[in-house]
This record gives C-alpha cells, sequence and structure tokens, in this order.
C-alpha cells in the first residue's frame, strides 16, 4: 500500500475497439501526458442473448468488438514505458494453464509491469458458452488463481481442486518478480466479497465514484486484513468515470488521502473524437494536484 501522503498513481481504462482510437495511438496519447498506466477490459465474445442482461441499460455496441487484452498489452508493453494491466479478466472463461502461461510471460516481457484484475463476470451466458456452470463461477476463478499461482511460483506445481486439476509439473517462464503477478479482485464491497479478497487475492477494485463510501469501504477491508494477519495492506485502484474538473481535482486529493494505489480514469464511453481533450485536461488536473508521475517510463 502506499503512504497516505505520497501520490497515486493515475492509470486510463480504455475499452479499445477495431473501431475505437487505434490501441498504439492511445496508449502513446497516455503515456505522453504522463499517465503512469493503460488497462483493458474483456469479453471473448457476446451472445444475443445475454443483451438484455446487461447492468447499466442498453448495450454498447463496444461490448461486441473489445480486442483480446493480452495481445494488446503485449504492444502497449513493447512500445511504451506504462504500467498494463486488466480490469478485469474473466479468468472463469479460460483455460488456467494457458492463461497462466500467457500472463507470466506477458509480465516477463514487460519487465513486470502487469497486474492481473479479475472478475466473476455479469455476463453468465458468455460464460456458459465456455462449457462453464454460471452459478459455480467464484469457486471457479477461485481455483483458477489458486492454480495459476502454483505454476507462477513453484519449481514443480500441483494443483487439486474442483473445478481445475493440475498433475506435478515444470512450467516457465516464471513472472519477473519473485512475489509473482499481483492479482486484484473486482467485486462488491460485501462481507463475501471482502471475504474473498482477504482470503486470496492481493487487492480489490471497486466500482463506484463517491470517495466517502470508499472511504467506508476501505476501513473494513483493511481491518479484515488485520484480523487475518496478512502482511501489508490490500492494493486498491479506486475507479474514476469522467467528471468535471474540479470534481476531479476534489477526489485525487481524497483519494491520495486514503492511501490508495492507483487511481484508474474510466473513459471507456468517450469516442476517439472525444478522448483526446478529455485527457488533456485530466492530465492538467492530475499535475495540479499529485504533481508529475511516480516514476519516468
Amino acid at each position: 500500500m502506499k503512504d497516505r501522503s505520497s501520490r497515486p498513481d493515475v492509470g486510463v481504462l480504455a475499452f479499445v475497439t477495431d473501431r475505437s482510437m487505434p490501441l498504439l495511438e492511445l496508449a502513446q496519447e497516455v503515456e505522453a501526458r504522463g499517465f503512469d498506466a493503460l488497462v483493458l477490459p474483456e469479453h471473448t465474445h457476446i451472445p444475443l442473448s445475454s443483451a438484455e442482461a446487461f447492468p447499466d441499460g442498453e448495450m454498447p455496441e463496444r461490448y461486441r468488438r473489445t480486442l483480446d487484452p493480452y495481445v494488446a498489452l503485449a504492444v502497449v508493453a513493447a512500445r511504451t514505458g506504462l504500467a498494463i494491466g486488466t480490469c478485469i479478466s474473466l479468468v472463469a472463461q479460460h483455460d488456467p494453464i494457458t492463461l497462466a502461461k500467457t500472463v507470466a510471460t506477458l509480465d516477463l516481457v514487460s519487465g513486470g509491469r502487469f497486474t492481473l484484475g479479475v472478475g466473476y463476470g455479469w455476463n453468465v451466458d458468455e460464460l456458459a458458452n465456455h462449457g462453464r456452470d454460471p452459478s459455480r463461477r467464484r469457486g471457479i476463478v477461485t481455483e483458477h488463481v489458486a492454480l495459476m499461482r502454483s505454476l507462477w511460483r513453484d519449481e514443480l506445481a500441483e494443483f487439486r481442486g474442483e473445478h481445475a486439476t493440475l498433475a506435478p509439473s515444470w512450467a516457465w517462464p516464471k513472472p519477473s518478480a519473485e512475489a509473482a503477478v499481483p492479482v486484484l479482485l473486482g467485486c462488491a464491497p460485501t462481507a463475501r466479497g471482502f471475504e474473498s479478497v482477504v482470503g486470496w487475492a492481493d487487492g480489490w477494485i471497486p466500482g463506484g465514484d463517491d470517495p466517502e463510501l470508499l472511504a467506508g469501504w476501505m476501513v473494513d477491508l483493511r481491518t479484515r486484513w488485520e484480523a487475518a494477519r496478512r502482511p501489508g495492506s490490500p492494493v486498491v485502484w479506486a475507479m474514476r468515470t469522467v467528471v468535471d474538473d474540479a470534481t476531479l481535482a476534489r477526489h485525487l486529493d481524497r483519494y491520495r488521502s486514503l492511501g490508495v494505489d492507483q487511481v484508474v480514469l474510466d473513459v471507456q464511453a468517450l469516442s476517439r473524437e472525444e478522448l483526446p481533450a478529455v485527457l488533456d485536461r485530466y492530465a492538467d488536473v492530475v499535475r495540479d494536484v499529485l504533481g508529475e508521475a511516480s516514476a519516468s517510463p
């Protein structure tokens, strides 16, 4: 966790598609303005049957057209110095052995710049198309992460669970850092959600834009973390959708006082035409409130 007087990192969450601002152009625009990170979402496909289940009304077209985040982030890592991550990865839809290799490779070649943000997924039809039982997705995600961690950590990896199994196996590369890839869970701020964060994640990606609500949630999460005798504190990425400059400045200052590790500016709903101007004014506000990036690319 960052010291409560220190500068949080500031990343950008964008829905990059075949019709959006091209990936590399976006990444270079983000880096040129002094932001620390670019994170991408994941959807493998959108079944027609799932359109009415979208949580916030009518589903935007961008959900149908997302790039594969791992391939896309490899390009970002190769051509910029940005930190990279998923926000979020739908790990229950993957073979965990294959995904562990993908993540370890991406983390290695990027020099340890990758963070794996994971979630259970709202689109149960999408998950069902991958042959998974949506009602068991929490258990599937938990086991997939545990299996991947064994492959990242152990010279001789092994895992046996209800949803995933790995016979004693060798697998390289390992992630670049001995502590392996940070895994953050995006979930609701409920007792059940915090139990999962404390039980197996390295931190939390909360939804919502209200820093005062986040303040209370973080007290609860940190209390549970300490009670579980986990070392340090949970990593927290605070999400922030598009707002006016004064609101952003006020919220950035509050996030810093809370010891948030990264503020993720969610610009996924912006068009290609709108995006550069918003990035410009956001960059000005970030510099005014937080100063320059904590580390040069």
